[in-house]
C-alpha cells in the first residue's frame, strides 16, 4: 500500500468514525430529552463524576509509569554524560576507541534502545552522525541530545538557546558561538 493510499484510508476511517459519532451523539440527545428532567440530570452528573474519576486514575497510573522509568533513564543518561566527559578530558587518536569507551557505547545503545525517548534517540543518532564526520557542529549534537534528555526527563528547555546547555562543559563560555 503507498503512503498516498494509507493517507486516503486514513482520512476515509476518520469520516466513518465522525459520522457514526454523530449518529450516536444525535440520538443519545434525542433518548436524553425524552427522560425525565431530574433523571437525565442525575445520569449527567453520575456520567460526568465517572469520567472525572477515570480521568484522575489514568493521570495517576501515566505519572507512575513515568516516574518508575526515571531512575533507568537518568542511569543511562548518566552513561552518555560519562563517556562524553571522557572524550572531553582525554586527547585519544581519532582511529582508536578504548576498550572500556566500546563497552560503554554498547551499554548506552542498549539503554538508549529500552528507555529513551524518540527525540533523545534521534538527537543520538545525529550525534553520532555528525562526530563520524569530525564535523566542528559536534558540540551543538551534543548540546541538542541534552537538550532532549532534559525534555525527556520533564525540565523545560525554554529559555534555553542553541550551545548554552555544552556551554557548561567549556572553560570559556563564550568561545562557542
Amino acid at each position: 500500500m503507498t503512503k498516498k493510499q494509507r493517507v486516503f484510508l486514513g482520512i476515509f476511517i476518520i469520516v466513518i468514525l465522525l459520522a457514526i459519532l454523530s449518529i450516536f451523539i444525535y440520538f443519545f440527545l434525542g433518548w436524553l430529552k425524552s427522560l425525565n428532567p431530574s433523571v437525565g440530570a442525575a445520569l449527567i452528573t453520575a456520567s460526568l463524576g465517572f469520567i472525572g474519576l477515570w480521568y484522575a486514575q489514568w493521570q495517576s497510573k501515566s505519572r507512575d509509569i513515568a516516574e518508575s522509568h526515571r531512575a533507568s533513564k537518568i542511569e543511562v543518561y548518566n552513561l552518555f554524560f560519562e563517556i562524553v566527559e571522557k572524550f572531553n578530558q582525554e586527547e585519544m587518536p581519532s582511529t582508536e576507541i578504548p576498550d572500556d569507551l566500546k563497552k560503554k557505547f554498547v551499554q548506552l545503545n542498549r539503554g538508549l534502545i529500552l528507555w529513551a525517548s524518540p527525540e533523545v534517540i534521534k538527537a543520538y543518532l545525529n550525534f553520532r552522525r555528525i562526530a563520524g564526520q569530525s564535523s566542528e557542529n559536534i558540540l551543538f549534537a551534543v548540546d541538542q541530545v541534552y537538550q532532549a534528555i532534559r525534555k525527556d526527563l520533564s525540565n523545560s528547555n525554554l529559555t534555553l538557546e542553541k550551545g548554552d546547555l555544552i556551554r557548561l562543559n567549556l572553560k570559556d563560555p563564550d568561545e562557542l558561538k
